[in-house]
């Protein structure tokens, strides 16, 4: 069982009230969450009040309760009367989804649409940009992604009464459900007051992707009554902006609650990679390795430049650590990028253009068929049989969204056993996703023709060429074997390894690094330079970072202060 240090059982132990904790990377910071809710939670004598823990992803709140039952040798799950899960899932189940209807005005209980709950096609136009479409906090309408947008959409009066008259309908998405959920609790202070008393404490993971919604409504129950709440993060480590992520309002927290505390030993990286990271972080000073295995690790971090060689620089990196007697694997050895067509140019998988879709507008399921057996061919086959199962009932009632209301009825219709065996026939009559989609389509359409079933599958002309692998390359990262993790910075966030190579262009988005960087611009104003210092802080022993020039491998030098750096 792994032994909390100091400051770690100050924070587990002894801290109450309202408090954030600064915990910077490789802190041990999931272990600490673990430690206190093991602690609490051994405790707890309340049958119908519980504790809230909720972070941002599965993958992290799935963390927090492994090491819950792991380390603590507890052995089970953290059930009722306690809550683990992400924060959208807290806020669907305890105010979105039962109180809906409150502020929606819809007959009965909304219905969640768009990803992660399902693909959307709308019949119209209009209908089809409902989940492209959302609320900023003052209750103005903005759009997720801007790319799909067309200019002056926002006074598209069809568009906005299209959103409008959905919602009405009890259909949201999931940043719809956040922003009226915020609008039940300062509607309803007697719902807050009733969250409040059910979860009394309420731990935060990741606090720093919290948006000012979802802040606004841990403040909302702060004023109705929670008075025990821990905020988790580090603000050097949000990149999510693009899905509304404040990381200031957590900076704001730290600054307002006299109780927080600033967790800076570094268990996962060596000495001389927390004072190379250290220099582009808003610390203020260099984090302390207090892993005995790697804290003295003699390899220097390092910044090297690629000439349209990328494949060369991977094969290299990877023989690098084989001398250095690191086993290579996915566990231990990753190469991290910032733009994922740099996946495209390792693998030698042409990119599909931007703004070129294959799918035909308002297809409303083409694209699941064919993502369910690509992701079910690669392995995926819950994912895979899931897709293929919405599209089968998206198609046979006509539906742009199917849910799992959809789904149960279609099920009530036809048994169970009958449903389930006509998905299994679909996957198998479906030609394999080896060849180019146009190909895929035109096979799939002949089959289904001549086993008498009643519907085409369309692709547009510039999507007939494409590769599977070209279109679904977001969708399953690994499409190439090899042995060792490849993928965005954004897919390993939270992740260690003990070799990390960062691949970087000479921007992301916004200025070029070059410019950043001359203009002494601090992480906490810059969201490139904290997704840089999210793929540096992965690694445990080796890291290289690769950048396109000589001109950008001094700029990133003269910052890292890479010739300067040593041991403690």
């Amino acid at each position: 069982m792994v032994t909390l240090s100091a400051k770690q059982s100050e924070i587990v132990n002894d801290k109450a009230g309202k408090f954030v904790v600064r915990a910077c990377p490789g802190s041990g910071k999931t272990f600490c969450v673990s430690a206190r809710l093991a602690r609490l939670i051994s405790g707890w004598k309340e049958k119908h009040q519980g504790i809230a823990a909720i972070s941002f992803t599965n993958v992290a709140w799935q963390e927090i309760e492994k090491k819950y039952k792991e380390e603590f040798e507890i052995g089970k799950k953290i059930s009722y009367p306690h809550f683990i899960g992400t924060i959208d899932a807290f806020i669907n189940k305890f105010i979105f989804l039962p109180y809906g209807h409150l502020i929606l005005k819809c007959k009965g209980r909304p219905t969640l649409v768009g990803e992660p709950h399902g693909i959307w096609t709308g019949k119209y136009f209009s209908d089809g940009l409902f989940d492209n479409i959302s609320y900023k906090i003052d209750g103005s309408l903005y759009a997720l992604n801007k790319s799909r947008m067309r200019s002056g959409w926002e006074t598209n009066d069809a568009i906005i009464r299209s959103k409008k008259n959905l919602n009405k309908g009890g259909f949201a998405t999931q940043s719809d459900a956040n922003y009226f959920a915020m609008k039940i609790l300062e509607a309803f202070p007697q719902i807050a007051k009733a969250i409040a008393l059910r979860f009394p404490f309420l731990i935060v993971d990741e606090a720093q992707d919290t948006s000012d919604i979802q802040m606004k409504i841990i403040d909302l129950l702060i004023a109705n009554g929670l008075s025990e709440v821990m905020l988790v993060g580090d603000p050097d480590q949000a990149i999510f902006e693009w899905n509304d992520a404040r990381p200031d309002l957590l900076t704001q927290k730290f600054n307002d609650w006299s109780e927080s505390v600033i967790l800076n030993e570094n268990r996962r990286s060596s000495q001389r990679i927390c004072n190379f990271t250290y220099n582009i972080s808003s610390l203020t000073e260099a984090s302390a390795s207090v892993s005995d295995d790697v804290r003295s690790f003699t390899y220097q971090p390092k910044v090297i430049v690629y000439n349209q060689d990328l494949p060369q620089i991977v094969a290299s990196f990877i023989e690098e650590c084989t001398q250095n007697g690191i086993a290579i694997s996915e566990e231990s050895v990753s190469v991290v990028f910032r733009s994922r067509n740099i996946m495209n140019e390792i693998t030698g998988i042409p990119e599909v253009p931007s703004g070129s879709s294959p799918w035909v507008t308002h297809d409303n399921y083409t694209k699941d068929f064919a993502k369910g057996k690509f992701l079910y061919d690669n392995g995926d086959f819950k994912s895979g049989f899931k897709s293929i199962e919405r599209a089968i009932v998206k198609q046979m009632g006509n539906l742009s969204f199917c849910s799992e209301e959809n789904i149960d009825n279609a099920i009530n219709k036809i048994g169970y056993i009958n449903f389930k065996t006509q998905i299994f026939r679909f996957i198998g009559l479906m030609p394999k996703t080896n060849i180019p989609l146009g190909n895929w389509v035109d096979t799939t359409n002949g089959v289904l023709q001549a086993n008498n079933i009643n519907f085409q599958l369309g692709i547009t002309t510039a999507g007939r060429s494409y590769s599977f692998q070209q279109v679904f390359m977001s969708e399953s990262e690994k499409i190439v074997d090899r042995n060792y993790h490849m993928g965005t910075v954004h897919s390993v966030k939270g992740e260690t390894f003990d070799a990390t190579l960062l691949i970087l262009k000479t921007k992301g988005i916004g200025k070029a690094y070059k410019t950043i960087l001359n203009e002494g611009v601090s992480i906490s104003s810059n969201e490139e330079l904290r997704i840089t210092y999210v793929g540096m802080t992965r690694a445990r022993k080796i890291l290289v970072i690769a950048v396109p020039n000589d001109e950008n491998k001094r700029v990133w030098e003269q910052r890292l202060n890479a010739n300067n750096v040593l041991p403690n």
